[in-house]
């Protein structure tokens, strides 16, 4: 790949995760007047309409809980691993 091509391809991976937002850690959440307040960052937040949060939280919660039992099983086998080499 060239340089002028790396430059495109890092320049359109800039273009697409301008468009994200990752939220690591929530620093305060609270609701007022119909909407969910996600606050993160150092001044930044998100709103959600409860209306529409409500409808979706079937799917966040199924996929959060899915996600989660992966997290814990890698992090359960990783200290059985780390135990292996203890003995």
């Amino acid at each position: 790949m060239t340089l002028k091509e790396k430059i495109k391809d890092l320049e359109r991976q800039l273009e697409v995760a301008k468009k994200n937002t990752y939220v690591y850690d929530t620093i305060e959440i609270h609701c007022n007047d119909g909407e969910l307040y996600i606050y993160y960052g150092e001044d930044k937040c998100v709103v959600f309409d409860v209306n529409d949060m409500f409808d979706d939280l079937p799917f966040i919660i199924s996929k959060v809980v899915k996600e989660q039992a992966k997290t814990q099983k890698w992090k359960l086998d990783h200290i059985k691993e780390s135990l292996k080499e203890i003995k």
